[in-house]
């Protein structure tokens, strides 16, 4: 019996998520309400609004050096 070859499945070209950067990393995030309504009603670049004040705040704490 000759076995058929399924046609579905497998990979794609160009499918899935596109990388983000060498120098960069994919991470979520919960936000409280209120600071989350905040950001989008600003028109900031929230990606880096949120990495300048954590920046901030680690120098700040001592984990990272300007």
């Amino acid at each position: 019996m000759e076995e058929i070859k399924k046609q579905r499945g497998g990979k794609r070209e160009g499918a899935g998520r596109k990388a983000v950067g060498l120098s960069t990393t994919a991470m979520s995030l919960k936000l409280d309400n209120d600071l989350y309504l905040a950001l989008n009603s600003h028109g900031l670049n929230k990606n880096r609004y949120i990495n300048d004040a954590v920046r901030k705040a680690m120098v700040r704490d001592g984990y990272l050096t300007e």
